[in-house]
């Protein structure tokens, strides 16, 4: 009798599921969950563009609905399934995506007296509120506590954990003295499952732990009440309702209680992993192994390798032990902003002479900019429009585009964010490789990397490596599943991995005249890049785009 499993995987805009069969890399069953309250699921606020927020309801809503999906559909299509034959759940969330919960692990956002309130949702991981407090964070670390900053790059962001925490406390004390804790994303969903009713004694993942809360074992775990004292005294004492030991997510986060297993379906104790950040198990999923560059390309981009060797590398947003598979170190890095960008540009700034919809005006535009070559345009741009997440590590800086004249058409801008992408994507894989970080090879993953040719042809050339492409649009969905099957069966991530993934036999090779190109446009955006991004150089217009957001925050408070 076949074993299954299912893997969930929570996106900025929905959620998913995959049921898989372990062992095997089919996937046999499908369900997707668009979050329903706010803008496409995440709740903004038209005075400040930093803001994104979501409703813990709908990662409840979309969980129950999505495992009851996959399951009715195994049922009418897998001869002979069984829900019993679901051994064990995998969870794959966005992150920092910070829960303010109460003393019985329930979101604040359930309660009436918070239902409206923003500050008392889950704060997504793309909210940049918090730049103040990061950049305090940030300051006080290099101060007194150096070897927090050397794991997380240099610089604490905005989009992590304690700074959230913080900013919270700044702005609202009334919400954060209700919460009694706070939960990542990918702890509070197989807590839900199982029943829990403390949230200081959930499963906590290594990967959300390492990669955004400053916690090390070599340290002791979180940081320590001393330099939380320093930071402000509130976060000593929040320090003891968080958690002492966070794990990787081949281990078990408990299991499914007999309420939910009566709601959803499923037996009573089946088991549930250890969640972590979608990225790192997509990379998983992608079938990463040392020396390959997994590129999960969503609304943003995160960049994951993983190395045997233990170091930190400046402007990259993390090195963690055990955060993608466990036994190497895991290596993120990323871009803030790559779908984002292209569906700004898509909403906001194409003529309805491209397409009736969206979907049209992304066709048209593509193959219209597939009709020219690297340069031909004379364009260059920034692709900052949501702050820059590697490697310079500043949510204050925006976008650029330079280069366009009154016959300038909406599909060379295109073109030109598309680049703007790559040569960020470049800037990281050259950091890496400075490091003494091995970079053999780059696979790609996620919807953009499934169905935009054009943007991987031109990564190929730009970077002048290789590109290969994940066999499965759900990457971090099934890298969750494989999670859950090392957890079912005690099997190593590694040889579930080498069962469970497949690459897609689509490769793109670099185009030697376009990479000729490219390097010269490079050189131009490596220019623009440290005037505009770093303090201090020759000719800097560092000030420039600081001085836009203080204005527009003036403006807009006035």
């Amino acid at each position: 009798m076949s074993n299954y499993v299912i893997g969930l995987d929570y996106g900025t805009n929905s959620c998913r599921a995959v049921l898989m069969e372990i062992g095997s890399p089919k996937e046999l069953a499908a369900s997707v969950f668009p979050y329903p309250s706010g803008e496409l699921g995440i709740l903004v606020d038209a005075e400040d563009p930093h803001v994104a927020r979501q409703h813990p309801q709908d990662y409840v809503d979309g969980m129950a609905t999505n495992i009851k999906n996959v399951l009715k559909d195994a049922k009418s299509n897998v001869p002979g399934f069984s829900a019993d034959q679901v051994k064990a759940l995998g969870f794959a969330t966005t992150g920092s995506t910070v829960i303010p919960v109460d003393e019985n692990n329930q979101p604040l956002a359930f309660k009436d007296e918070f239902k409206d309130n923003y500050n008392a949702m889950a704060w997504l991981w793309k909210d940049h509120t918090s730049s103040k407090e990061a950049a305090q964070i940030t300051e006080l670390a290099a101060e007194i506590r150096p070897e927090y900053l050397a794991r997380c790059g240099g610089t604490y962001s905005s989009e992590w954990f304690w700074a959230k925490v913080l900013h919270l406390k700044n702005i609202d004390p009334e919400t954060y003295n209700a919460s009694y804790s706070f939960v990542e994303l990918c702890d509070f969903l197989p807590a839900v499952l199982t029943g829990a009713s403390d949230p200081t004694a959930i499963g906590r993942s290594i990967c959300a732990a390492g990669h955004k809360a400053m916690y090390a074992d070599s340290w002791g775990g979180l940081p320590d009440k001393e330099f939380l004292t320093e930071l402000d005294p509130a976060l000593a004492d929040l320090r003891d309702r968080l958690y002492d030991k966070a794990n990787a997510s081949d281990q078990s986060a408990g299991s499914v209680n007999a309420e939910w297993a009566t709601e959803l379906g499923l037996a009573e104790g089946t088991q549930l992993a250890i969640g972590a950040f979608d990225a790192h198990m997509g990379a998983v999923g992608a079938s990463i192994k040392d020396g390959s560059l997994i590129k999960i390309m969503g609304t943003s981009t995160c960049d994951l390798l993983i190395t045997e060797k233990d170091q930190a590398i400046e402007g990259v947003c993390g090195t963690v032990k055990d955060s993608v598979i466990p036994g190497y170190i895991g290596i993120e890095a990323g871009q803030s902003a790559v779908g984002d960008l292209f569906l700004w540009f898509v909403n906001n700034i194409v003529p309805d002479s491209y397409g009736a919809d969206q979907n049209e005006k992304f066709k048209n535009l593509t193959a219209k900019a597939a009709e020219s070559k690297a340069g031909q345009y004379g364009l260059l741009s920034l692709d900052w429009n949501n702050g820059n997440r590697c490697v310079l590590v500043d949510m204050d800086l925006s976008g650029l585009l330079i280069g366009q004249t009154l016959h300038t058409k909406a599909h060379e801008v295109y073109r030109a964010l598309i680049e703007a992408t790559a040569f960020g994507a470049l800037k990281i894989v050259n950091r890496l490789v400075e490091s003494d970080v091995n970079v053999e090879e780059i696979i790609c993953c996620g919807g953009l990397a499934q169905k935009n040719a054009l943007m991987m042809q031109i990564y190929a050339n730009v970077t002048n490596r290789k590109i290969r492409i994940a066999g499965t649009e759900q990457t971090c969905a099934v890298g969750a599943a494989i999670f859950a099957a090392a957890v079912a069966e005690n099997t190593s991530v590694g040889e579930l991995q080498e069962q469970m993934t497949v690459l897609s036999d689509k490769v793109f090779i670099p185009e030697e005249s376009e990479v000729a190109i490219y390097s010269k446009l490079y050189a131009l955006y490596d220019q623009l890049h440290d005037s505009f991004g770093v303090e201090g150089t020759s000719m800097s217009l560092y000030y420039v785009m600081k001085e836009l957001h203080a204005i527009r925050k003036e403006a807009n408070n006035a």
